[in-house]
């Protein structure tokens, strides 16, 4: 009996807590919304003590972007840090971030790299760019073209517009692919539907050896490729 109660004991006050959490939570977001920066970071704090995940995220972002606080990488870097030890991919990503651009840490490439294969492996689409740059790059990590492909194309599936230009010159120039003038060229094409500022003119000069038939044809491909993933 003893046993069965302090069972259940644990389990509310597992409960009790999780529900704490989440209305810190709760207050935070509702006093970043209307400027009262200093109760957000308090309730965010006390949310975060308690393992919310998205609440220590926050506490991040409002450091590192100055919102209605002084910005601060080092305390931006320590928040996302937690955050990222829960598993959160943004965190991850965003550490990557900084690690490349020296925000709050001395620039360090391969640590950059680790943080975005980190966010890479749970899909995070950023993440995936900047792991496959790397990769084709070389920069933090052995240059390797073939996976920077595979990475690319795991972005680019994912709506992402540099992933998809990328990995059209790519197909265009048999990096780390077999050279295929369609595929790059559906790439491109798709790339430019997602706005990237370059695509046209890629367009342009892939059309010069293409048929006709071939470009309709793969436009269709495109429009129905949108429609799946929209």
């Amino acid at each position: 009996m003893m046993k069965i109660q302090t069972l259940f004991y644990t389990f509310l006050f597992i409960l009790m807590s999780t529900h704490n959490a989440l209305a810190n939570y709760s207050n935070g977001v509702i006093y970043m919304m209307i400027g009262q920066s200093e109760y957000a970071i308090a309730e965010f704090k006390k949310a975060a003590a308690e393992g919310h995940m998205e609440a220590t995220y926050s506490l991040g972002y409002m450091y590192e972007n100055a919102v209605g606080i002084p910005k601060d990488y080092s305390e931006a870097l320590k928040w996302y840090k937690a955050a990222a030890a829960m598993g959160d991919a943004k965190s991850q990503y965003i550490l990557g971030n900084m690690y490349a651009r020296g925000r709050g840490v001395k620039i360090d490439n391969e640590e950059a790299v680790r943080w975005y294969m980190q966010a890479a492996e749970q899909g995070y689409a950023w993440a995936e760019y900047f792991l496959a740059l790397s990769l084709e790059t070389g920069e933090g990590i052995e240059q390797n073209v073939q996976q920077a492909a595979l990475w690319y194309e795991r972005a680019a599936e994912q709506e992402h517009a540099r992933a998809q230009f990328n990995l059209a010159k790519m197909y265009m120039e048999g990096r780390g692919v077999d050279r295929n003038e369609r595929t790059a060229y559906q790439w491109a094409k798709l790339a430019d539907a997602y706005a990237h500022s370059d695509a046209k003119e890629l367009i342009a000069k892939m059309e010069k050896s293409l048929s006709r038939k071939d470009i309709e044809a793969i436009e269709v491909d495109v429009k129905n490729w949108i429609r799946k993933h929209r």
